[in-house]
This record gives structure tokens, sequence and C-alpha cells, in this order.
């Protein structure tokens, strides 16, 4: 009997391994077309097209944008008529196109065509009915045999006007305000002017002379018989470049595609929960239309990190090119869970573009673990993180500025005791509209932060207009640690602010336009939820422009629209409204923003005296899609949302199962600018902070639940993220 329990354990064991789990090899896929991984992943310079994924057709010359728009400095337009001549000179590498467009900006429309020559072709800019089209900015096209590889002069003149009322006003970009606007300053050493137009200009541009601002464009005063440098603008004195530009339908040199960070451990299964893995081999496909002259190169790296954006990541290898990919990783040298592939596509004829088609992933892997059953999902809200393929800057806790701003406005007062982070919002908002009344921002427009728009008002008594309503309330709330940013849409300028109790972006307006509307956000008429502009975007097209897309030289698109009789969005949280307007909605046909909120941090590059005219500054990255065309005067366009408007401060749960089957394991991605910790919450207990990004949950029998939410270093808590199981039996 006593040598039946000196044994009895190893016979114990003996039994409990005939329970013991054979692994069981897998095989799970990643992938399919390419639209997937444009949807999911990052894309820079490339489109949809052709039932896949090609560079993007449009490319803009123009060498004027820092400095465009109104100036306090002196004169920023001039005026052609009579013998009153301009001349501008737009530099080519590359000629080829398949379509041109010369496009302009007017200050005034003049009575007759305004006529220009390309290189000895002519052409005009027709008058137009400014009833049915107000935009004053235009496009004609031209055919693009007119072009030449290196310098291309225009030649911009109305004969037939007899004073200057009669001629055509165009802006002009004066090159002391280039430099502010994030181009060549007027005063740079010649030495560096040297190596920057050589190493950039001369490569990417084919400039084969060295020109600073002011140097492109001249003027005649006898019909283009001779022609002055300089010589610009009302005091036929002023250095500044005619705000014309070259658009050309071609495809861009070089564009790139990346999938989102693949789980090789998931591949494309939506299970909440998966259990760990051993992965055995990789087989990375990819199939792509490769025209003369154009190419692809596929890249692989591998990581232990859920965020694309973590640091235990490989650098990218080469993994071939071509038309078609086959590559293989076996087990031996694959030691990371996680992988991302990149596709560089590049053409040396501007006529033709390589297409992606699909890019595919298969993995085999054995689970070291069972797909446990005895664990039932009830409920959960674990959202996959939606990142921007914008390099989006964001102001930096713990700036000066932010107390100071506070501390002047008396904020914190303002906002105690409201119950919600919306309501709070609110009250900044309904705060900055009655702060000033609207007004004119000149003279001395301030910079975009919400301090310089303050201190404004100490010296000329207005605040100024929509821009700077909507700045001073972007900057509060991003002093609150609410990430806030500025948003242009039709001839207005408004803002989003991140909210953390709906997760997402919302529309807010400041402005109160002569006190005609004041503290205005928009919300859904079926479901009272505020809305965002990208929500209200497509609201738009479907009420006004069902079945066709917009035309921008045509149709008539302002900042006011005649509503339906149920308007589809309402204005929620208005007073002293005269007519009701439903602001952001009605004028949401466009929507263009500048991708960072750090003004603090970095005052420039900005653009000049914005919303005094019509949006000329080329650094904006602007919406389209099938029913928004890309607008010529411009170089950077997305139609992938989360490229404007990317997840903050959520959570993504990774969850995985062991060889236990009362537990789960769990890591945290979150993309929350400034981030400080996590916070769990589990069964309800209270919410506490840890210190990494992972937890070991054991799970109680009956109903577990688990919370998670980002902690940014403002304290400001983001929207949880959650997950509810049922434990059934456990066996031992």
């Amino acid at each position: 009997m006593k040598k039946f329990y000196l044994f009895f354990p190893i016979i114990f064991l003996f039994i409990y391994s005939g329970f013991s789990f054979e692994k069981k090899e897998e095989t799970l896929t990643w992938g399919g077309d390419a639209i997937i991984s444009y949807n999911a992943g990052f894309a820079k310079n490339v489109m949809k097209n052709r039932g896949g994924v090609s560079l993007f057709n449009l490319e803009l010359a123009e060498n004027d944008s820092p400095g465009a728009g109104f100036s306090d400095k002196g004169p920023s337009s001039d005026v052609i008529w009579g013998k009153n001549r301009g001349k501008k000179l737009i530099f080519l590498k590359d000629n080829r196109a398949k379509r041109a467009w010369l496009v302009t900006f007017f200050v005034h429309r003049g009575k007759y065509p305004l006529k220009f020559n390309i290189n000895g072709h002519k052409g005009e800019f027709r008058l137009w009915d400014f009833s049915k089209n107000r935009e004053a900015y235009r496009w004609v096209e031209f055919p693009p045999q007119w072009l030449r590889k290196g310098k291309n002069i225009i030649e911009v003149y109305c004969p037939e006007a007899k004073n200057r009322d009669e001629g055509w006003e165009l802006y002009v970009s004066r090159a002391d305000e280039f430099a502010k606007g994030g181009g060549f300053p007027l005063k740079i050493s010649n030495n560096l002017l040297r190596k920057v137009v050589k190493s950039v200009y001369a490569g990417e541009l084919g400039y084969t002379e060295l020109y600073l601002p002011g140097d492109y464009s001249l003027k005649s005063f006898d019909g283009g018989k001779t022609w002055k440098k300089y010589s610009l603008g009302s005091d036929k004195k002023t250095r500044g470049e005619y705000s014309l530009r070259i658009s050309l339908e071609r495809y861009r040199k070089r564009g790139s595609l990346i999938t989102p960070v693949i789980d090789t451990w998931r591949g494309s299964l939506k299970k909440p929960f998966v259990p760990m893995g051993e992965v055995e081999r990789i087989e990375v496909t990819a199939a792509s239309e490769i025209p003369p002259d154009t190419g692809v190169k596929y890249y692989l790296r591998k990581g232990s990190d859920m965020s694309p954006y973590g640091k235990n990541w490989s650098e990218y290898k080469l993994i071939g090119s071509g038309g078609n990919l086959k590559y293989t990783i076996k087990r031996d040298p694959f030691l990371r869970r996680y992988i991302q592939i990149k596709a560089e596509l590049y053409t040396k004829n501007p006529l033709n573009t390589p297409v992606i088609k699909s890019i595919k992933v298969k993995i085999k892997l054995k689970r070291n673990s069972p797909w446990h059953k005895n664990i039932y999902v009830v409920k959960y809200w674990n959202p996959t993180i939606k990142y921007s393929s914008i390099n989006w800057e964001w102001e930096k806790w713990g700036r000066p500025e932010f107390k100071e701003l506070l501390e002047r406005e008396s904020i914190k007062d303002l906002i105690e005791g409201s119950k919600t982070e919306f309501e709070a919002q609110l009250r900044v908002l309904d705060y900055v509209t009655k702060r000033w009344y609207h007004t004119d921002p000149n003279p001395a427009y301030p910079n975009y932060d919400a301090l310089s728009i303050l201190k404004r008002m100490d010296n000329f008594g207005g605040g100024g207009f929509c821009l700077t309503f909507n700045n001073t309330v972007a900057g509060i709330l991003t002093a609150l640690g609410w990430e806030a940013r500025h948003v242009n849409i039709v001839a207005h300028e408004v803002l989003e602010v991140w909210n953390n109790d709906y997760g997402k972006w919302i529309f807010l307006d400041a402005d109160n336009s002569g006190g005609n509307y004041m503290n205005v956000y928009a919300y859904d008429a079926k479901t009272g939820e505020p809305l965002n502009l990208y929500e209200m975007h497509k609201i738009y097209l479907k009420t006004y422009f069902p079945d066709r897309p917009i035309d921008w030289m045509n149709d008539l698109i302002i900042s006011t629209v005649k509503l339906p009789k149920n308007p589809p969005v309402l204005p929620g949280y208005f007073n002293r409204v005269k007519k009701i307007r439903v602001k952001g909605f009605e004028q949401a046909a466009f929507i263009r923003m500048i991708p960072r909120n750090n003004w603090f941090e970095k005052p420039y590059p900005k653009p000049l005296s914005h919303g005094d005219y019509w949006w000329p500054w080329n650094g904006y990255i602007n919406w389209y899609d099938e029913k928004t065309p890309p607008k010529k005067q411009y170089s950077h366009f997305t139609d992938r949302p989360q490229d404007m408007w990317p997840d903050l401060n959520l959570v993504h749960i990774d969850i995985t199962s062991g060889f236990g089957n009362d537990r789960l394991f769990l890591r945290f991605e979150t993309f929350t600018p400034s981030f400080s910790h996590f916070e769990i919450n589990v069964n309800k207990s209270g919410w506490r902070k840890i210190g990494g990004d992972r937890y070991s949950w054991i799970l109680v029998p009956g109903k577990n639940r688990f919370e998670v939410r980002a902690v940014n270093k403002w304290g400001v808590k983001g929207k949880p993220s959650f997950i509810v199981v049922n434990l059934g039996a456990t066996p031992f």
C-alpha cells in the first residue's frame, strides 16, 4: 500500500497526459484584392484605379503657393488690361501628359475674356455666369502638346479692356511672404541656394537656372514688347509671383501601398480571440500589371508590436519585384508574430502606371493551445485602429501657453460641473462665440494659435472672423487635452474635436456671423447623434448630387443651400437665430485640412491670411471621391477617411488563449497623442492604472467583463473598449 502512494503522482501524470492537446496544423489567409490593403493600410501618391491600385494621376506645377493670398505688406494682386500684360515661367522636367489645365485665382473678373499664350499657343478664360458659379479660381483645359520640357512661358493679356475696371485682377504671391508659407525665403545665402536648388529643384523639376521668389513672374506695360522683373502690383515695383499654375493629368513618379499590420496568428479570422500559434510557413503572393517603363518592388518587415509605430520592428527587406511575386518564409528565420508588406510603385513614363491587383498572405501554423469551447463571448466593442497615412502633427502636452490660455479665459471655472465631455466642449464653443463680434481679421492678421488671436483684441478690439473664432475654440480644447483642429469647407472655416463620449470627430462652429447663428453643432435627424464633416459630406452628396459628380467649374457651390422640407441634418445648441441654418452640412461639398494643430510649437508654415481669398496655398490635404473630383489647383488628395479622420484615444484589445481554459491573455494597442497609460476595469471592480500594455485575465465561472481605456498626459480618458464572456465548466 505504501508503494502505491509513492507511485501515484507518476500514474496521475500519465493519466492526465492522455488528455494532452495534440497540435494540429492550420492554414490561414489574409488579403486578396489590392483594394483591401488600400482601404485598411497606408497609401501615398496612389489611388484606386482599373480594379486595383495605381500611381495617382494628377500633378501640379506651381511656384507661388507659399506666399499666395492677401498681404498687409503691400500689393498682393495685379490687374491685366490694355497694354498691361503678365508673364509666368513654369519649368517641367518632363512635359508629357494626357490632359493639361491652366489654373489661376482672380480677385476681379474682367469685362472681356482673359487671353493667354502658352509657348506661342493661344487660349482664353471665358466669362462665366457668376450667378451660377461664384468660384474665384478658374481652370481651362488646353492641349498638353503645347508644353515643352524645361522652361514654359505663359502670357496673360486682355487688350480689349480700356481701363483697370474692365481688366482682370490676378492674385500675386509676394516674395517677402514666402518664408512663412513654407517656401524659399527671399533673403537666402547664395551658397545655400545653390546647394538646395542643385539637389532638389534641378533633380526633381529640371531647373537649369537659379531662381528665387519673384523671378518667375514679369510685367509688360507696352503690350509685350519689353518685360520687367519685380514690377507687379499697383505700385509697379512689387516682387512676387502670379498665382498661375499648370495642372497635369499624368501619373506621379513614385508611390507606395503598405498593408496594415498582419497578425499571423489570426489572418483574416474575425473571431474575438484566438489560441496562440507557432508559425511554420508564410507565403506572400502579389499580382500586378506592369506596362513598359513602370515597375513595382515589394518589401517585408517583421515585428512583435501590434502597432505599426511600435519600436520592435525590423527594417523593410526587399523580397521581389515585377508583375508576380511569390515569397516564402520558413519557421527558422521567422521569430515574430506580425508582418507588414510594402509595395513601391514607380514609372519612368508619366503616361503609364503599374497597377497592383492583389496582395495575399498564406500562413501555415500549429496552435500550441486548443480552441476553448467553454469560453463564450457574450458581447464586445473592440475597434480596429484606423491609422492615417498622413503624418499629422499634434500639439504636445506640457506647453506653458496652455496654462496661460486657460487662466486668461477662466476656462476651468467655465466647464466645472459639466456632466459629459461633450457638454464641456459645447460650453467652450458657446463662450468663444460670445467672446467678440465677427470682424475683419486685418490688419495684423494673427497667427493660428488661440493666444495670438485673443491678444490681437488687446490692440484692435476685435478677434476676427470664422477662422479665428474656431481656432480659438480648437486651441482651448487642445489645452484641455481634447485634440481639435481647424477645417476648411465651402467658403467657411470651422473645427472638429475628437470626442471620447462618441469615439469620433465632431463638427463645431463658433462664428457668430453678425449674430445670425451661434454656437452650432449638427446632428443626424434620425438618431440625434452629433456628426462630423465626413458624415455630413456623404449626406450632402446623397441630398444634392444623388446621380452625378460635382462640376466645380459650372455647378453653383455656395455656403448656403436650399434645405429639403425635412432636412436630414439639424442644427444643435443654437440661439439668436433669425433663420434656421444647418452650418457644416450646407458647406460640406468640399473639405480640406491643414494636417496639424501644433500652432504653439510651430507657428509656420501656414497659409497667408487664410480665408480672405480663395485658398491658393498648396499645403492642404484635400478630400476627393467619386462625386467630388480633385480640384486642379492642389497637389495633395485622399479618398481614405482615416487619413483625414484618424482614430484617436481608442484601444484595440488583442486577445489570445493559452493551454488553460480559464484565462485569456490581453494586449493593448492605441494611437493616443501624448499617451500616458492604460486603465482597466475588471468585473466592475473600478478603474485602475496599469504599468504596461498587457494583462492576464483569469476568468471566474459565469459572467466576466473586462474594460480598458487609454489616458493621455492631461488625464483625459478615451472611450473604453470592452469584452464580456461567460466561462462554462472548467474540467480538470
